[in-house]
């Protein structure tokens, strides 16, 4: 069974994504758990896990779409082989950002909108339908098993905010010796971008000092993905759906 948790107190918001869900899980064994309270997402995902009753969770902004068709079976056949599975993440994660490590260490794909209505597909890195050897995923779309959640958590008490508790909670799995990979087979669009503010930073030096004590932080290199821009959302899953890969198996990178 799926239980989709999503923090929203948005109205409209969570009425165009709690619809989409239902059309993607039309037919299965599935619950949607609304959090329309949360103090934080780490606070409102913990309540959220506590009140589901599936055993694939899944944790989800209020304001993303998903391209890809036959999510439910995809996220099947990943969650069978991995413990947590998003859309985008790195494979050595050095700071507060899972971008910040660059290439050749950042995976996967998504979409954002441009104001003149067009579509900017980042690809940060789509050699394979899948990337295994994650160490932390991006929080706007992530799935795990129920079954890791008695040895990891979100941690509200650091992340009492809106920052960093995907980072802390997929890294924790990492260092748990849980499985996590990046799925470029799931194509999400997601409008808004990330907003680097003080806020932020306050949040990037918890974090660090949680996971890097004494360790001072790294330099931060300039970094650089492809960026594809198109006129729609069919143009996008074109793009985020390479030929290449289109029925390649799963391999590993590296």
């Amino acid at each position: 069974m799926f239980s989709v948790i999503i923090c929203s107190i948005d109205p409209t918001r969570f009425a165009a994504v709690k619809a989409m869900y239902e059309a993607i899980f039309h037919g299965c064994d599935w619950e949607l758990i609304h959090i329309n309270d949360a103090r934080s997402l780490a606070e409102g995902y913990n309540r959220g896990i506590a009140r589901s009753k599936g055993d694939k969770l899944i944790f989800s902004h209020d304001d993303i779409d998903i391209f890809s068709p036959d999510l439910p079976r995809r996220l099947e056949r990943h969650l069978s082989d991995f413990d947590i599975v998003g859309v985008a993440g790195t494979t050595l994660l050095r700071y507060a950002g899972w971008h910040f490590a660059g290439p050749p260490y950042i995976f996967g794909q998504v979409a954002n909108q441009l104001v003149d209505g067009r579509i900017s597909v980042n690809i940060f890195g789509a050699p394979f339908p899948v990337v295994r050897d994650i160490q932390a995923v991006d929080g706007l779309f992530m799935a795990a098993r129920r079954s890791i959640f008695p040895r990891v958590a979100f941690d509200s008490t650091t992340f009492d905010g809106f920052h960093h508790y995907d980072l802390d909670l997929t890294y924790s799995a990492f260092r748990a010796g849980f499985r996590l990979a990046v799925a470029n087979d799931i194509c999400v669009f997601h409008p808004s971008v990330g907003k680097y503010d003080e806020i932020w930073n306050r949040y990037a030096i918890r974090f660090h000092e949680k996971w890097f004590p004494g360790i001072p932080l790294p330099p931060i290199r300039p970094f650089r993905w492809t960026i594809v821009e198109v006129a729609n959302r069919l143009e996008a899953l074109e793009v985020m759906t390479p030929p290449y890969w289109r029925q390649q198996s799963e391999k590993q990178v590296g």
